[in-house]
């Protein structure tokens, strides 16, 4: 359980784009973090020649292209897609696809599941991208194989194979005809996961470690790669700082999460040296982390109790446009509540029960 959720007076209804704190979080750019290439991951340069997404993205049996893509697409908007699914280009080998995976950037091989039936992305590789800032990874799933030479630690470099694109899955059949990559980039929430999937007693062992993918949250990889491609952003420190927000949170805790640690570049401000009394944490509509901001023992804005949390403000626009996530709930005259997957991610972000 989330400890009490409180909302500040107005926080629900707090005009969105009026507040500083908002405005200065989609201002932010990060002019040091310099570009690392971007490579796509597949052979088909339907992208790279500005094709419409249609043309070569795989879509889900109901053959809307759209559900192919980032966001809530799936079940009449009822579901959320994590990634992009990108259809295969190369003669197929007996029906199967045989289209190479490439990493689109330099980095770390962080994890490697290569037992198809322990998840639903099947056959997959995690690389941590750690040239970059914040160390973003990015996850490859539904592989029919991995690459001789591809293992836990190896260092790989962008353009090069980590495996061949498949349709392996646990739990499910993804037919011949529909084989395709599951493209994912994002961050990990904490290194305490299994503590978290323990106390949930899901009934089943978790095989992924850190890399589970309850643990890990991304951002749309087509949008990413189209500004990065256009030059409208040259880092991803910069894409993060460009994507609006959803929510505004205030934590009272003395907890300092491991994220912060891990992603310095989004601590806002400094840690107080006298130590921490609380956060206030900015989210995407869909409840990826964006900013934090430390707050000191003596902050009057402070719930006296620990693990109190508050609802600062929202943008209804962005949390309506992902409101499969259940971030945060909105209510009859606009009162906002904490929702099943806000309560998520604020639980792996501080421990919380």
């Amino acid at each position: 359980m989330l400890p009490c959720v409180a909302v500040r007076n107005g926080g629900s209804g707090s005009g969105y784009g009026r507040s500083p704190l908002l405005l200065a979080a989609a201002a932010v750019l990060a002019p040091w973090a310099a570009a690392q290439p971007l490579h796509w991951p597949t052979p088909g340069d339907g992208f790279e020649e500005g094709e419409p997404y249609e043309n070569w993205v795989q879509a889900t049996a109901s053959g809307n292209p759209e559900s192919a893509l980032f966001g809530c697409v799936r079940n009449n908007g009822n579901r959320f897609h994590e990634g992009l699914d990108i259809a295969p280009v190369l003669p197929r080998r007996r029906g199967e696809a045989t289209d190479p995976v490439f990493a689109v950037m330099d980095g770390r091989v962080a994890y490697i599941n290569r037992a198809a039936g322990n998840s639903g992305y099947g056959r997959y590789i995690v690389v941590v991208h750690d040239g970059v800032r914040p160390a973003v990874h990015t996850l490859y799933a539904h592989l029919a194989s991995i690459a001789e030479g591809i293992e836990e630690g190896a260092r790989v470099e962008g353009g090069q194979t980590l495996g061949i694109m498949g349709r392996s899955a646990g739990g499910y059949t993804i037919p011949r005809h529909r084989a395709h990559l599951h493209l994912e980039v994002g961050l990990r929430l904490t290194d305490g996961f299994q503590a978290w999937y323990d106390r949930q007693e899901f009934g089943s062992a978790n095989h992924h470690g850190v890399w589970s993918g309850f643990n890990m949250v991304g951002f749309d990889p087509l949008d990413f790669f189209t500004r990065m491609r256009t030059g409208e952003v040259s880092s991803v420190d910069a894409y993060l700082a460009s994507i609006p927000v959803g929510a505004v949170v205030r934590v009272t805790t003395d907890r300092i999460p491991d994220f912060v640690r891990r992603y310095p570049r989004l601590l806002w401000s400094p840690v107080p040296e006298e130590g921490v009394g609380g956060w206030e944490v900015m989210l995407s509509g869909w409840g990826l982390p964006l900013r934090f901001i430390p707050l000191s023992m003596d902050d009057p804005g402070l719930a006296s109790t620990e693990g109190v949390i508050e609802i600062i403000a929202v943008d209804p626009g962005q949390l309506d446009h992902y409101r499969c996530r259940h971030i945060i709930s909105m209510g009859a005259g606009g009162a906002a509540a904490l929702g099943r997957g806000g309560s998520r991610v604020l639980q792996l972000l501080f421990g919380f029960n």
